[in-house]
């Protein structure tokens, strides 16, 4: 390697790594994300819908089902399903002297299922169609004054089509708690519905039953990876995506506000001196590509020690972290490593030109939105990895690596697919790299008048 390449490496990637911030921001990151998890799970466990609700029935039959579906409600409704398999039961009692090895992901996608708790006071306001409209009055002026929560007005309607009220402050609030008073109000009427055409309400508690899904791959021999894991797996696979989306954007930040600098302080002059501009271009994109690495090399350091028995206890993750996949974490480097250099070589050369931050907004932004783009459209991908839209971003080299990226850690698409898009990628970054190195030769060292689009590229097409 060029001797002076290493120094200006080295001089980009010390002076990043030796600030406060870095080391600040390295640590802080990782523990506002696991406070925010913490958070989350601890609320999850104790956030109670309660309140008032007055049921106005006109239809003077579902007030009494709606109380005793709601008194009979399982704490969970895991429960009713297990009342309904005494075969599990005792399969569960029998291997009670084995331990219980239930890894992180399973029990994700167990709390995923926990159902938000309710702590409801039905009461009953007499109405008659006469009185309705004095009635509905009071009540709202109840609602508004917060006495009660919110009222449901039941008619005969009801019972025909299901349809009914549920009249509070706002229909955007309180949603967990409407869809429950729902749940219990169709239990109920489907009941009553049964009374009349002579069948015994109990046919239907015993007949009622959940079906689940539970995904499969379509392969002789799987892969290994559980269908019970999907939640997790979106989270990691997001979780990476975003980090690939953030990096390329904080990261050619910084490329930005070192050109500006060494520019607007006219250091750069004293440095095109002794060194080429395209040396010095390629040593920043390096030195401090490899602050992002390092970066992601001591998140990873984390993870691995935070996965330790002993360390996973404390926290609370007592089988440890998940499983990442291989594959996952291959792609994430490479596509990180490949979008980093095709975006941190734009920038370098259209912050090249101008004077001032706000200037080179108006450019950089340009490659910035495709980036904003990719991330509009990241869950149609996971859901539909092989789609084609997925398939479409995934070829185009600015919006390649975070598709593609995305695609390998839900589904791994052809093989032949994967190559090509790294081909593109790497053909681009080469084309970019070509121009910026010759944009930011003559733009590094431009003063005054702010350059238009046409005279960047003139820049670039100029003969050495």
């Amino acid at each position: 390697m060029d001797s002076k390449l290493a120094a200006v490496i080295k001089r980009e990637y010390l002076q990043q790594i030796r600030t406060k911030a870095f080391w600040i921001a390295t640590f802080l990151i990782p523990a506002l994300g696991l406070s925010l998890i913490f958070i989350q799970v601890a609320l999850s466990k104790t956030l109670v819908a309660k309140g008032r609700i007055a049921v106005v029935d006109l239809s003077g039959r579902l007030y009494g089902p709606l109380v005793t579906e709601y008194r009979a409600r399982p704490a969970d409704e895991d429960e009713e399903d297990e009342a309904k398999k005494p075969d599990d039961k005792a399969a569960a009692a029998a291997r009670t002297d084995q331990p219980n090895e239930k890894s992180v992901s399973e029990q994700m996608a167990e709390n995923r299922r926990t159902r938000v708790a309710t702590k409801l006071d039905l009461f009953r306001v007499d109405a008659t169609p006469e009185t309705l409209p004095d009635v509905r009055k009071k009540l709202n002026a109840d609602v508004q004054a917060e006495r009660i929560k919110a009222y449901i007005l039941l008619t005969p309607e009801t019972l025909a089509s299901g349809k009914a009220e549920w009249r509070a402050q706002s229909v955007k609030a309180e949603v967990v708690m409407r869809e429950q008073i729902a749940g219990y109000l169709s239990r109920a009427a489907t009941k009553e519905r049964l009374k009349d055409r002579g069948v015994d309400p109990k046919v239907y508690d015993a007949a009622r039953i959940r079906v689940d899904l539970e995904p499969h791959e379509a392969k002789e021999v799987e892969s290994g990876e559980s269908g019970k894991n999907v939640g997790m797996n979106l989270a990691i696979s997001g979780v990476f995506f975003f980090l690939i989306y953030i990096s390329i954007f904080v990261y050619g930040a910084y490329i930005m506000r070192g050109v500006l600098e060494e520019k607007n302080n006219r250091i750069v002059e004293v440095i095109v001196s002794s060194i080429r501009p395209t040396t010095l271009m390629l040593g920043k994109i390096l030195g401090i590509g490899l602050v992002g690495l390092t970066q992601y090399a001591v998140w990873a350091s984390l993870a691995v020690a935070m996965s330790l028995p002993g360390v996973a206890a404390i926290v609370g993750m007592g089988e440890g972290l998940p499983h990442i996949p291989v594959a996952t974490i291959g792609a994430f480097v490479l596509f990180f490593v490949l979008g980093y250099f095709l975006y941190a070589s734009l920038y370098a050369a259209l912050s090249a030109p101008f004077n001032t931050e706000q200037e080179a907004q108006q450019f950089v932004m340009i490659p910035g939105m495709m980036l904003i783009l990719t991330s509009t459209t990241w869950f149609f991908a996971y859901n539909q990895p092989n789609g084609r839209l997925a398939t479409i971003l995934s070829f185009f080299p600015f919006t390649a690596p975070l598709m593609m990226f995305m695609r390998i850690s839900v589904q791994t698409p052809p093989l032949w697919q994967i190559a090509t898009s790294v081909a593109l990628l790497v053909a681009t970054i080469v084309a970019v790299a070509w121009f910026a190195g010759r944009v930011y030769r003559v733009g590094i060292l431009m003063y005054g008048k702010k350059p238009t689009l046409p005279e960047i590229f003139r820049w670039a097409a100029r003969a050495d």
